[in-house]
């Protein structure tokens, strides 16, 4: 479900998406030089005169034109972003980049590299992934990258965020991961004189770096408590029964019997990734926690919105994980 529609782009700092789209660069670009490389010179225009066709060519095609609405359009295409109300003002992928090159300069005190950039949903979302320190987390030769992500919605679902993050951007999934896995950030509605406030934007992250630290001190805890196989199977079980609920001893109907085998299934993945894992990393309390996380992520998550349509799974996304990883933490923080 990577959303990436023929009129969206990507651009990549030396290694290539999963998927195998966008450019891919030899060296991280600034902002400006990613937005044309990742085709987002065009600009969003704005009319209630303006016709929106939604699904041209389509068996359900339909038109929207009101007095009492703005229709969004792509410049570069005309194909209708979203209709929003009167008062919204939006901002253009030339400003996110202007924010984004003021932004990783204050903060870092350097030219700000572009690690990806591009558009999802038909350019409905854009973004900017800044490159940022990387540290050695939890355990000897475990790294962790740091970014900082700045998105914007072109269709009034979305406000422009920033947020720090570990998460490289390339799709619909991470941009999705990055927001949900988000304790930190910052959002600012659709008005003019945004690029005013990159002192405050600075400031807040300077804090977030600061956070950033405090997240390794802990990791290095972390790794620094051996556990036993049973203290791991011990946190597992907890992590399972905070999020799913008790698993049953003795499943008495269908129900019972698909939560517990979710919880096999669950524990299993787990052991998989850390057995894995261990290997480089030891078998240490940070690399018990990371396989639950895993498991939250790809798997948990999985079965959590399967029911659900495209949408409804992207929003899932964007708000249950989040909390669902700060559970497994704050039983790994109760365990050092």
């Amino acid at each position: 479900m990577h959303r990436i529609e023929s009129n969206d782009g990507l651009v990549l700092a030396n290694n290539p998406a999963w998927h195998g789209l966008g450019k891919v660069v030899a060296s991280a670009p600034n902002p400006h030089a990613a937005l044309r490389l990742a085709g987002l010179e065009w600009t969003v225009e704005e009319s209630a005169a303006i016709t929106g066709v939604f699904n041209p060519g389509e068996s359900n095609e339909y038109r929207v034109s009101t007095d009492q609405s703005k229709v969004l359009v792509r410049s570069d295409d005309q194909t209708v972003l979203g209709v929003v109300g009167r008062n919204y003002t939006p901002v253009q992928n030339a400003t996110l980049a202007e924010l984004a090159y003021a932004l990783g300069n204050t903060a870092s005190g350097k030219t700000a590299q572009v690690e990806t950039a591009g558009s999802i949903r038909g350019g409905k979302r854009v973004w900017f992934l800044l490159k940022g320190e990387t540290l050695e987390m939890g355990a000897k030769g475990d790294i962790s990258e740091s970014y900082l992500f700045i998105s914007n919605g072109h269709d009034g679902g979305q406000s422009l965020l920033g947020l720090p993050t570990n998460t490289r951007v390339v799709c619909a999934n991470t941009y999705a991961a990055a927001l949900a896995a988000a304790t930190h950030k910052i959002a600012f509605r659709h008005t003019t004189g945004i690029t005013q406030r990159v002192d405050e934007l600075a400031r807040a992250i300077n804090r977030w770096t600061a956070s950033i630290k405090d997240g390794k001190a802990f990791a290095d805890r972390l790794g620094q408590r051996t556990v036993s196989r049973s203290e791991i199977q011990d946190l597992w079980v907890e992590v399972i029964e905070r999020l799913d609920g008790k698993i049953p001893g003795n499943p008495s109907n269908g129900w019972e019997q698909r939560s517990r085998d979710r919880a096999v299934a669950g524990l299993a993945h787990m052991s998989e990734v850390f057995d894995r894992e261990a290997q480089q990393y030891g078998a240490n309390l940070w690399v018990a926690a990371n396989a639950a996380t895993n498991w939250v992520q790809h798997q948990r998550s999985e079965y959590a919105t399967r029911s659900k349509g495209l949408e409804a799974q992207y929003e899932a996304w964007n708000g249950t994980t989040a909390s669902d990883i700060a559970e497994v933490w704050q039983v790994a923080a109760a365990a050092v």
